[in-house]
């Protein structure tokens, strides 16, 4: 039986997926992957070997586990210190303090 077989791909560029994918290809790192043909390879057997046989992903409770703590890590869980609430200013001229006032006695007639 023959050691190595060729299969031939052809990219629809009108397809910007397909353009996405070739060009991709083209721009790889041919000293970290090697060939275009050992990349595409590699990527086609990760993802196959991610697959299960009925077509789901195949996750093990081990990465489900890493995935969750990969993601809590980056939630923020911080409590939030509450907003200081207003106070006014503690010296008031005159005028503002009837001003205050009047808009005081305003709100409380909302409640009435």
């Amino acid at each position: 039986m023959k050691e190595s077989h060729r299969i031939s791909v052809r990219f629809d560029l009108s397809d910007p997926k397909q353009r996405k994918v070739y060009e991709a290809l083209h721009e790889i790192d041919r000293n970290e992957h090697g060939s275009m043909s050992a990349f595409a390879i590699k990527a086609i057997g990760e993802y196959l070997d991610r697959l299960s046989y009925n077509g789901r992903f195949d996750f093990t409770l081990d990465d489900i586990r890493d995935m969750f703590r990969k993601e809590i890590r980056e939630l923020d869980l911080a409590p939030r210190e509450a907003a200081p609430s207003f106070t006014p200013p503690a010296e008031m001229t005159d005028e503002e303090r009837q001003e205050n006032d009047r808009n005081v006695l305003e709100t409380l007639d909302m409640f009435t």
